[in-house]
């Protein structure tokens, strides 16, 4: 017996002979442009890799000067941006290097103080049994975590200022804010 696409429509002319398609083993990634398909067809094979690398700079001695404008800050030659507070402009820059500043560092707190209190879990007390040593890595390592939390509330607090001189200094703000025309005055009306 023929199957369906070997006989065809009667109106759609004679049909011409194709071999079938040869079924294979799905590939496991042996082209370098091959896909994966034993781990992608079944939903299996999703493995991120999560790795940590933390870089430190140590520069000993003095080198020499870096040129004005290029300092880690931004352009502004070691200065922190915007402590000038000569415009509204200087001000938000100011709250905005705050915040952003103290979100790297709280960051940073946090993962030292998890590491803090993983090391000082595998130390013994003075009789050699690691009873207490979960409680007391946790008590030393609290200290750091609220260093943590201090600096996510200058993260706060450096947003609050920016938002709380814009409400008070709001007219002030109008009248002197670029590309800000002062409405005319009336004039008064008279016959003299």
């Amino acid at each position: 017996m023929s199957t369906a696409a070997d006989q065809g429509w009667p109106w759609a002319g004679p049909q011409p002979s194709v071999p079938p398609r040869p079924r294979t083993e799905p590939t496991n990634g042996t082209r370098p442009t091959s896909v994966d398909n034993s781990k992608t067809r079944t939903g299996g094979g999703f493995n991120p890799s999560i790795g940590l690398a933390v870089n430190k700079t140590v520069v000993n001695g003095k080198g020499a000067p870096a040129a004005p404008g290029a300092g880690a800050t931004g352009g502004t030659g070691g200065k922190v941006p915007g402590s000038d507070f000569m415009s509204n402009e200087d001000i938000r820059a100011f709250c905005e290097y705050l915040r952003k500043e103290s979100r790297n560092r709280a960051t940073e707190r946090a993962m030292d103080a998890d590491h803090l209190e993983a090391v000082l879990r595998t130390i013994p007390d003075g009789g050699g049994s690691l009873h207490g040593a979960r409680a007391r890595a946790r008590r030393v390592s609290r200290w750091l975590r609220k260093v943590a939390a201090a600096e996510k509330n200058i993260q706060k607090y450096s947003a609050m200022i920016y938002g709380t001189f814009e409400r008070e200094y709001e007219s002030d703000l109008r009248k002197v804010g670029k590309g800000r025309t002062q409405p005319p005055r009336p004039t008064k009306f008279g016959w003299r």
